[in-house]
């Protein structure tokens, strides 16, 4: 959640951007906030589960509209995921677990009652974001060789380290993100609420230590006054003591310059209101946002956010375990490369991505999806990064109406990865042109290619086929004896051309009289 009231306090820090301002940059993104704020739309049919559902997969669409559009204005796009909580962090992760349960509940009892809008409201406070769900993307970014890690633990911490790192060894010039922890981590340059269109607000965290005149006024902070600030006014490793907000925080780290002076003085002003351990926790939470456990990309295993202080030095291993437990340097990669779950440690199940996602899309299907793919493991910048490349196509005649949208293209390109497709799903048959019939003809020859177009309700989407025109031979009176009609079948519409003759009106006006006079 960050820290409580931290951007409404810096609101005269914030500047409004647009993304472009790092084109030809890298830029990190908290793949997490992205994915909550795409499960808002799908939050009840995630929390039901229901089995076929397509639209449960649409935080992957919102997750490749942002990245597509950050690639229109040319930045590379990092992706970061979270990993497994931290000790700290356990009492904060079982109250929202308590708080979704209850507003699962409320929003079952509103959904049978049948108040839709209210149960939605209640779905969106309930939806919880998985691994599985996180693993469901990755599989998308693999295909499309976008760069992305699983952090071991808090994704914030890893998005501050590679913030800390030159751009020709990963680094990134900013990050995306709705948590004001990344401000506490140090991050030089935050990108808050971002739109589908690229614009935002950002806070440059070395403009507001160099800002005179402003308030609140930071000119006598430092990172680490700062940080200690967040910390009192409360965080997800620590609530504050009451009656501390972000507005006392600041005064008292202002007045005194000095943390540990700042605990002894709030340590006297609140008395009994100060619980017994809260100055031990204090310093631990402090120790997270400096020296948290994060994946090192070139030594391929776990290292601190910043070297320990001496304060933390001469500590073990498990006295250290509160900035995150160790890991090997096997079981730190598979994760950061996706191959683990980072709270369960077992290895996903690559069958368990759902194929239901990709039957609608969002836009027209440029072609009917390939058989078979073959990955290739590639290292690019400072992360694993899979490509895939087409072998064993079948040969279809299909020609684009429109022009696809990248999006489905990502899609379609996990369902090849994940589940081949059967031949029996799409039934298009392999439809060519004659060879005499190459040449360019007329537009108003109408022995031209015509266009058809086949919508497959199973599936959802549209095709434009090249159909088959029978050889006739071109002559000025058969251009005229030419008609089209439509001839409806089931699930499919198709325009057709037939050699009907069209008969004279002095023709038909003649059988007409012979008939009568036959009768008579």
């Amino acid at each position: 959640m960050g820290i409580k009231d931290l951007l409404r306090f810096m609101k005269p820090y914030v500047h409004p951007i647009h993304i472009n301002k790092y084109a030809h940059k890298r830029v990190g993104i908290d793949a997490y906030s992205w994915l909550h704020k795409g499960a808002y739309s799908c939050s009840m049919e995630l929390c039901l589960n229901t089995e076929g559902d397509k639209k449960k997969f649409q935080y992957i669409n919102y997750c490749l509209h942002r990245i597509n559009m950050l690639r229109h204005h040319n930045i590379t796009p990092v992706l970061v995921f979270d990993g497994c909580n931290i000790p700290c962090k356990s009492q904060t992760d079982e109250h929202r677990h308590s708080k979704r349960k209850e507003s699962r509940e409320l929003a079952m009892a509103k959904l049978k009652q049948g108040d839709t809008n209210a149960a939605i409201e209640m779905f969106q406070r309930a939806v919880s974001i998985t691994p599985l769900m996180a693993y469901q993307l990755i599989q998308v970014l693999r295909s499309e060789n976008i760069e992305f890690v699983v952090a071991p633990y808090e994704a914030d911490a890893q998005l501050a380290y590679l913030s800390s790192l030159d751009a020709d060894k990963g680094g990134i010039a900013a990050v995306i993100s709705e948590d004001s922890d990344l401000l506490a981590y140090g991050c030089t340059s935050v990108i808050f609420k971002m739109d589908r269109y690229g614009n935002g607000e950002e806070i440059v965290i070395d403009k507001v230590f160099d800002s005179a005149g402003r308030l609140p006024s930071f000119l006598h902070f430092n990172k680490e006054l700062f940080t200690g600030m967040c910390v009192l006014a409360g965080c997800d490793f620590l609530p504050s003591v009451p009656g501390i907000g972000i507005g006392k925080a600041h005064a008292l780290v202002s007045k005194y310059r000095n943390l540990d002076r700042v605990l002894s003085a709030l340590k006297f002003e609140k008395g009994d209101q100060m619980p017994k351990d809260y100055l031990t926790s204090f310093k631990e939470a402090l120790a997270v946002f400096q020296h948290a456990r994060i994946y090192d990309a070139d030594s391929k295993k776990l290292k601190h956010l910043t070297p320990l202080g001496e304060t933390l030095v001469h500590y073990s291993g498990e006295e250290l375990d509160f900035l995150g437990p160790e890991l090997s340097s096997s079981q730190a990669s598979a994760i950061a490369e996706g191959l683990l779950d980072p709270c369960t440690m077992k290895a996903f199940n690559k069958l368990l991505v759902c194929d239901d996602q990709l039957k609608k899309p969002t836009a027209v299907n440029n072609a009917v999806p390939n058989r078979i793919l073959k990955k290739e493991t590639t290292t690019e910048g400072c992360f694993t990064i899979v490509s895939s490349c087409k072998t064993g196509t079948k040969k279809i005649a299909v020609v684009n109406k429109t022009k696809p949208d990248s999006s489905f293209e990502l899609l379609s390109n996990l369902k090849q990865l994940i589940s081949p497709l059967n031949d029996n799903s799409v039934n298009i048959v392999d439809r060519t042109i004659p060879a005499k019939r190459s040449s360019v003809v007329p537009n108003s020859n109408p022995f031209k290619r015509l266009k058809q177009t086949v919508v497959i309700d199973d599936c959802a989407s549209e095709y434009s086929e090249v159909t088959e025109v029978e050889h006739l031979e071109m002559t000025p009176d058969s251009q005229k004896s030419v008609e089209s009609k439509f001839v409806n079948k089931t699930g499919v519409k198709k325009m057709v051309t037939s050699g009907k003759k069209v008969e004279s009106k002095s023709e038909s006006n003649k059988n007409t009289i012979l008939n009568f006079f036959s009768r008579v």
